[in-house]
């Protein structure tokens, strides 16, 4: 959503999730904030909210705690991964994936709690699926 919208407050953001059919509050957007380690950044229009950028050893590790607080199962069909998650938080861990920068995962799309990962073929999608699974398990 943040990198869609120009969301430059909390209550900004509460308001666009019930827009989308979400009950939100400050007190857990203000959580869910500090989980995704948004970031503020000035533009000319004033602040918003952006996606951190971080480095490869902080994306892995947030990719690992993201696995773990959400994904409830991880499922391989030949070289598609599907990860199942709590409800609306597949985007969060659809884009800690996408930050991950894992060469392997040629894409990933996400619904509200089911992302599909796709890779080149069914070898390298019993290697990722098996670095997924020791990351959460980890």
């Amino acid at each position: 959503m943040v990198q869609e919208k120009r969301i430059g407050t909390q209550e900004d953001l509460v308001k666009e999730l019930e827009k989308q059919g979400y009950e939100a509050t400050q007190a857990t957007v203000s959580r869910d904030i500090m989980e995704l380690r948004l970031q503020k950044m000035r533009t000319l229009e004033g602040s918003i909210y952006v996606l951190p950028q971080i480095g490869p050893v902080e994306e892995i590790e947030h990719l690992q705690r993201m696995l773990k607080d959400f994904v409830t199962r991880i499922i391989r069909a030949q070289n598609l991964i599907i990860l199942r998650t709590l409800p609306g938080a597949a985007q969060g861990v659809a884009s800690a994936v996408d930050n991950a920068r894992w060469s392997e995962i040629l894409g990933t799309i996400a619904g509200d709690d089911t992302i599909l990962l796709v890779t080149a073929d069914s070898k390298t999608g019993v290697s990722v699926t098996k670095k997924l699974e020791e990351l959460k398990s980890s």
